[in-house]
């Protein structure tokens, strides 16, 4: 097979379906915070503004998927998108690990919110008076997808790759990667992508010590179960997985 094509066939599926997530942002208000910051955006139509705020996560998307395309064989990871061998969708497994996740991350969430401060208060329930369906949509589409596509194909596929390359196993064979390596590519995959939801949180509530440490924890949480079933099943059971806990989050809100 020419390499181009095989390059080409790994990345264009995962770049599309990554891109469906970026486009989901569509349903999202732009920020106060940023009209506060750059007043002349409140000039622009809105719908403009919002294509503008599509910039980053599209190049993030763009560059992750080829990433992965380039790494993630060499690194023993796979994907039914991308038509690796012995790639499967685990749907039960990864549906049941989404709920469980999210009823987890709901209980350890209520615990800790009274040592959190009025402004977490606050933020909270600006945050659980916006609508529920676009709320939950976003966290599916673009966490389920866009962000899998990023961190779990593009930085842990590179992670175990480079991981792989200093224990001097790396090879184009498809082969499963090595514990220590899957283990390091999971746990720094999960770490970028729990600190990756700080630079959002600032925009709604003041950061503190508690407010990093709780965002910081069940985020790094989360992120180590999808990592632990992009090693063990496929990127698509991450993405599942993903999005279920996103739909628990929904029907926590919605029974609450």
């Amino acid at each position: 097979m020419n390499p181009a094509s095989g390059f080409a066939r790994r990345f264009l599926p995962v770049w599309s379906i990554g891109l469906l997530g970026v486009a989901s942002l569509l349903m999202q208000e732009p920020p106060t915070a940023l009209f506060e910051r750059v007043p002349s955006l409140r000039e622009l139509p809105a719908p403009v503004v919002r294509l503008m705020l599509l910039l980053n996560p599209l190049i993030l998307v763009t560059v992750m998927a080829a990433v992965g395309a380039a790494a993630a064989k060499r690194a023993g990871l796979r994907s039914v998108l991308a038509g690796s061998t012995g790639a499967r969708l685990d749907a039960p497994v990864a549906a049941v690990v989404g709920l469980v996740l999210a009823l987890i991350l709901m209980v350890i969430d209520a615990a800790v919110a009274e040592r959190l401060g009025p402004g977490w208060s606050q933020a909270r329930s600006q945050a659980d008076s916006s609508p529920w369906l676009p709320t939950m949509l976003l966290g599916v589409l673009y966490g389920g997808l866009a962000e899998e596509v990023i961190m779990r194909w593009g930085v842990m596929s590179l992670v175990v790759w480079c991981v792989l390359r200093l224990q001097g196993l790396a090879a184009d064979s498809g082969r499963q990667p090595s514990i220590v390596s899957a283990w390091v590519g999971i746990v720094v995959a999960a770490a970028i992508f729990a600190i990756g939801h700080l630079p959002a949180l600032a925009q709604s509530v003041a950061l503190s010590g508690p407010i990093v440490a709780r965002t910081v924890g069940l985020n790094l949480l989360a992120g180590l179960a999808y990592g632990w079933l992009f090693w063990r099943r496929s990127l698509e059971s991450a993405m599942l997985a993903h999005a279920t806990t996103h739909i628990g989050f929904a029907l926590g809100r919605w029974l609450a």
